[in-house]
């Protein structure tokens, strides 16, 4: 959703994650380029890819990595916004932020203007939400998807499938 946002408001996109599944999905909801974050040279591909470093960096990883790296990807007087929450700490290159002026600034929600936004996007059809439907009966095999990182955006399960319980694939299996 993030890269069809941004492509909305006329960014260039520059697109990273750790697989290629994701990166195919980056690329097919617009990004301009997408690359492998695992890659040891994610930050110079950044950087020349965006001629000299992104004005703005937005974090949805929980990788602590991935906070580390957006500072070393951003021009200088650029922004990284910081949205992801991952456990532990983030080593902060000090001498990085102070020298390039970078600002570093951290959201878990958005203001009615930007919800009026993200609206009018959805209802120009400018973005689309990646959403997969399954039944309720599924949920294990979709949590272990969740846990592989093997979801693409967004399940929702489907409360109006019947549910079938384990008596009742028992009862048809020995049928």
């Amino acid at each position: 959703m993030a890269v069809q946002y941004a492509k909305a408001m006329g960014f260039k996109v520059v697109a990273l994650d750790v697989t290629p599944d994701k990166l195919a999905l980056a690329r097919a909801t617009g990004a301009d380029v997408a690359i492998d974050a695992r890659s040891p040279n994610a930050v110079a591909d950044v950087l020349k890819a965006t001629r000299g470093g992104a004005h703005g960096i937005l974090v949805t990883a929980i990788s602590p990595p991935a906070f580390t790296q957006a500072v070393h990807m951003v021009r200088r007087k650029g922004t990284v916004a910081l949205v992801g929450l991952p456990a532990g700490e983030f080593p902060t290159p000090i001498f990085d932020v102070v020298l390039k002026r970078i600002t570093l600034r951290g959201s878990i929600v958005g203001t009615r203007r930007d919800l009026d936004e993200a609206i009018a996007f959805a209802a120009e059809g400018k973005v689309r939400a990646e959403i997969t439907k399954a039944p309720l009966s599924d949920i294990n095999a979709i949590l272990t998807r969740l846990k592989a990182g093997k979801i693409d955006g967004r399940m929702v399960l489907d409360l109006t499938a019947p549910i079938e319980t384990s008596a009742k694939k028992t009862e048809a299996a020995y049928a």
